[in-house]
């Protein structure tokens, strides 16, 4: 996809890096989650995107190396190529069971504590691991270092992009990326501030890159990280997990997975306990509680529901477009039918998804500033958006639920919509 990926001459040292147990933690867990069990090719890891965003980086320095210190250009590459070491199992789906272990907390965790991957960043630099802690707690400066790392226009969305669409065969993923690079700068946008240089991007030689590369963006949210089976799949993980942290609270911990039995009981987790979690484990503890493996989990809504995700039994979608009243008024009603069905459990077989289909959605300290644009000079890029479809997220509501439950719950979303658009 990039072609050759060299770390020679100073980047040489960088590569010392991969070897380790952390960065060779990451073939293990799939960069999309669950998309494979749509788009089959989509089996791609976080590792080869780790160094796809560590190439683009180097790029990007390259590209700004008048601007850009050759130590801070050092620092962009390292936190481009360990990003993503303080991913769960599964990608995000694990980070809604388990909330207070989000991958950036975990990232600045591992980089403090694995004794290895710190040996290695301090023959980098002294004290490289405390400058990665600065980076992704947003202290570091020069502010636009960091935001070639983590903004709306980051070596991480520029690769994940690229790539998804190339594995998942999704063609409009594409985008001009040598355009993007071409025309990234570096000028002051920010008066008044302590650090007023930011990245922005020359309207003239890139614009057109740049909104190819946000449509694309869009596109591949809405097709593919957002498809209705996907997203299906994705909510039966969720509640499989939360069964079984409900069960572990409960002192009734399913055996196979004691690491997240832990953090289900807000237990202290070490960072070597925490990096044996990646897709194996838990797809083998998945097997186990569906009784692959044996008798299954004691608990039958567990067992359950383990099953169906280990046999591609999937959860089917009602399609409620952006209806958030109609939503509201229909939300009740499944959960009444769901719980005719499957008791106390109801709420572990229907579910009201809402996925925002983002093209640009950006904070303040993720904006991005356009320059030499021909009638505002420089401007923010959610100012030029604001009259294009992307300029709002738009909203993709559905009800997530068992088949079994599929005839009873059709009527009343026809009902609920008024219009007969309800759908598998």
């Amino acid at each position: 996809m990039h072609g050759l990926i060299e770390f020679k001459g100073p980047d040489r040292p960088i590569a010392d890096l991969l070897d380790t147990a952390v960065m060779q933690r990451l073939r293990r867990i799939k960069q999309m989650g669950f998309a494979w069990l749509v788009y089959p090719g989509a089996e791609h890891s976080r590792f080869g995107h780790a160094l796809g965003a560590f190439h683009i980086a180097q790029r990007m320095t390259r590209r700004l190396e008048r601007e850009l210190p050759p130590r801070a250009a050092l620092h962009v590459k390292v936190a481009a190529l360990l990003h993503d070491v303080g991913h769960g199992p599964f990608s995000h789906a694990w980070e809604h069971v388990f909330p207070g272990g989000g991958h950036e907390p975990w990232g600045a965790r591992i980089v403090a504590e694995d004794a290895e991957l710190g040996a290695r960043l301090e023959a980098l630099e002294p004290g490289l691991a405390g400058t990665l802690r600065e980076f992704w707690g947003k202290r570091y400066r020069p502010h636009f270092a960091r935001k070639l790392v983590s903004s709306q226009l980051d070596v991480d969305r520029l690769d994940y992009l690229l790539r998804d669409g190339h594995y998942s065969g999704a063609g409009y993923a594409t985008y001009d990326l040598d355009w993007i690079i071409h025309a990234v700068q570096i000028a002051s946008v920010r008066a008044g501030h302590d650090d007023p240089s930011d990245l922005v991007v020359d309207y003239r030689r890139g614009m057109y890159a740049v909104e190819q590369y946000l449509f694309a963006r869009s596109y591949m949210y809405a097709q593919v990280y957002h498809h209705k089976t996907v997203r299906a799949a994705e909510w039966m993980f969720i509640k499989t997990l939360e069964r079984f942290a409900q069960l572990t609270r409960q002192g009734a911990e399913p055996p196979g997975l004691p690491v997240a039995g832990a953090m289900a009981r807000g237990s202290e987790v070490a960072v070597a306990d925490y990096l044996r979690l990646h897709d194996v484990s838990v797809t083998t503890a998945l097997d186990g509680w569906a009784g692959r493996d044996g008798p299954g989990a004691d608990d039958a809504v567990l067992r359950d529901l383990a099953a169906r995700l280990v046999d591609r039994r999937l959860f089917k979608t009602f399609d409620l477009g952006d209806d958030r009243p109609a939503a509201d008024r229909l939300w009740p009603q499944a959960l009444e039918v769901a719980e005719r069905r499957f008791g106390a459990a109801a709420r572990s077989y229907v579910h009201l998804d809402t996925a925002r289909q983002v093209g640009y959605l950006a904070s303040d300290d993720e904006e991005l500033h356009v320059i030499d644009h021909p009638r505002y000079g420089a401007v923010t890029l959610s100012r030029l958006l604001e009259d294009m479809p992307l300029g709002q997220p738009l909203a993709a509501i559905r009800l997530v639920c068992a088949p079994e439950l599929v005839d009873d719950l059709r009527p009343l979303v026809e009902h609920a919509l008024g219009r007969g658009r309800g759908r598998r």
